[in-house]
């Protein structure tokens, strides 16, 4: 059984149809990252890391009862940024093996997205796969699991999503349930609607699944405005921050919050290679 309890972070099972295994993860890190946009750099990569420490530690038990055949499936590159591995090492003081798989988004609709896998490497090919990443459709992880399956037959997958949405996490256990794969699904805070761009991922969207205090403090810090809590291309703060600034300008010319505290960090002066896979997003709105 999973710990639900732990210093400072709480896992709570979620009731919903279409998961069958799903928590959600309350913890400060998960606070930091998910209400404050403006958080960049290693101050955004320290916060990813504890989230995912805090991770494994909820789920610490069925992960020893499986690591003799377990590795992490890193989905480049956006899965870098919660550094599982890094997280791994320190609860169990040892080595996580990794597979990648570099996906592209070709392209995004309301609830679906088409995704291109160019490049894969699955050297340390495992019946057991932790994942790291956001989930929007849940198309990237259901393609990414596909060509796995190419390679290896799967048993259980793990996954943490510092913000997935809900509709995604169903597109995800179906594929699982279909081909006899045991998922456990966590969600950090909450379980997001997803705006009608594909994109937004906003504590205030009507589907979203989260505690109320929290739909309480997001109308509070987002000014009432249902802003995607990790912005349209999440590590972006820490992977490329003059494109993170970017994209801020875009949300915030969208939302009106221009002259708002919500995004701080902004740049006006925008280079439409960088942006060119995310201006979908400001084109048809949420």
């Amino acid at each position: 059984m999973p710990l639900n309890d732990l210093n400072e972070s709480r896992l709570v099972k979620l009731q919903v149809d279409g998961l069958t295994n799903a928590f959600i993860i309350e913890n400060p890190a998960l606070e930091k990252i998910l209400f404050d946009r403006n958080i960049i750099g290693l101050d955004f990569t320290n916060a990813c890391e504890d989230a995912s420490e805090y991770f494994l530690r909820h789920f610490q038990q069925e992960i020893i009862d499986v690591n003799e055949d377990l590795a992490e499936l890193v989905l480049l590159s956006k899965s870098i940024y919660y550094w599982m591995h890094n997280a791994f090492a320190k609860v169990f003081n040892d080595n996580l093996q990794s597979n990648f798989a570099a996906t592209s988004r070709v392209k995004v609709e309301t609830s679906s997205a088409q995704i291109e896998i160019p490049y894969c490497n699955f050297d340390a090919p495992a019946k057991n796969l932790i994942i790291a990443d956001t989930i929007a459709s849940g198309a990237t992880i259901c393609e990414a699991l596909s060509t796995y399956l190419n390679y290896r037959e799967l048993n259980n997958v793990f996954i943490f999503s510092i913000a997935g949405s809900l509709i995604g996490g169903r597109a995800i256990s179906k594929f699982c349930r279909s081909r006899d794969i045991n998922l456990t699904l966590a969600y950090g805070l909450a379980a997001f609607g997803l705006g009608s761009n594909g994109f937004d991922l906003s504590f205030l969207h009507p589907e979203t699944i989260t505690n109320v205090e929290y739909k309480t403090r997001a109308a509070q810090v987002f000014h009432n405005k249902p802003v995607s809590s990790v912005g349209w291309d999440f590590g972006t703060q820490a992977q490329a921050i003059r494109k993170y600034k970017m994209l801020c300008w875009l949300e915030a010319e969208y939302w009106g919050l221009q002259d708002s505290d919500v995004f701080r960090y902004k740049e006006s002066q925008l280079d439409m290679r960088l942006i060119k896979k995310e201006y979908i997003a400001y084109q048809n709105g949420s």
